[in-house]
Order: C-alpha cells, then sequence, then structure tokens
C-alpha cells in the first residue's frame, strides 16, 4: 500500500513525493522488522537481541556503544542485554582501562549461536532483496547511506515548522 495521488493533480509536488518515499521507507522497514521478528522467533532470540549479539565481541564492546549503533538509551539495553547473560551468549566485564564501563562480551556459546544463524537470515535477507538488481541493491545501499549520514548531523527542527 502505497500513498495515492490525487488524480486531478497530474505533477506531484516534490513535497508529496517525499512524503510518499518517506512513508514507502517506513511501510518497508515495517514489514522487514515483523519478518526479522517471526524468522527470530524459532531461535529464541528478539531483534534487538540478536543485533546485540552481532555487535558485541570477544574482547568487548562498551554498552554506550551498543546503545548508540541500535539508536537507543543504555537503559533500555541493559534488560535485553541480563537476557542474553542469562542465556550465555554474552558476560558483562570491567573495562580494564575505565571500571566505570561495562563491556559487553560474545561468549563462545553466543558465538556459536551467532554462526548458526547467520547464514539463514543472510539468505532470508537476500531472498526478499531480490525483486531489487544487484546495481538497484547497490543505489538503495548508496541513497540511504546518504541519508541516513544527512540524518545524523540535521541540527535539531524547530518544534514550530
Amino acid at each position: 500500500m502505497s500513498v495515492q495521488q490525487d488524480i486531478s493533480d497530474p505533477e506531484p509536488s516534490s513535497a508529496e513525493i517525499e512524503f510518499e518515499a518517506y512513508t514507502l521507507l517506513r511501510q518497508v522497514n515495517s514489514m522487514l522488522e515483523t519478518y526479522n521478528r517471526y524468522d527470530l522467533r524459532s531461535e529464541e532470540l528478539t531483534v534487538p537481541q540478536f543485533m546485540i549479539l552481532t555487535y558485541a565481541t570477544p574482547d568487548g564492546v562498551p554498552l554506550s556503544a551498543l546503545s548508540s549503533r541500535m539508536r537507543c538509551d543504555n537503559s533500555n539495553l541493559t534488560g535485553i542485554v541480563e537476557r542474553l547473560i542469562s542465556k550465555g551468549y554474552v558476560e558483562r566485564r570491567p573495562d580494564p582501562q575505565d571500571r566505570r564501563v561495562s563491556l559487553i562480551c560474545l561468549s563462545p556459546a553466543g558465538a556459536d549461536k551467532l554462526r548458526r544463524i547467520k547464514p539463514r537470515h543472510h539468505a532470508r535477507v537476500s531472498r526478499r532483496m531480490r525483486s531489487l538488481a544487484p546495481s538497484e541493491v547497490t543505489q538503495l545501499h548508496n541513497l540511504l547511506q546518504t541519508l541516513f549520514q544527512g540524518l545524523q548531523y540535521e541540527p535539531a527542527s524547530d518544534p514550530a515548522e
């Protein structure tokens, strides 16, 4: 389902095209999130848990770096990390350089779980992208990267706008 253009207006404005692109991007994201949730349910993982496993390393990653990468607060990740610890997939260790910092370390069990999941996950992602030619996937990647970078450095908008 996409935003429908008014039949009496043959040329949509730039703002209308931007809004439709935005709406489609949100719809695609929602669909992919739903597919990912369904796929990971059989692995007894949530999407955020899978993301943490993907970003964590055996040497450890600061919780703040994970929250930055996942675009959420540390407090939101604490419970997710605790569930991964209880499953034996990650460990929490103090940073040797700064004891105030918690490192999230991928355990051998977590690395094994990730090794088993990643090939199936990548195959499913590829299957979902198959309606695009390889050159279109590259173009989509470049466009999304440009949009992402532009949004990262955009100052907060005036609420009155």
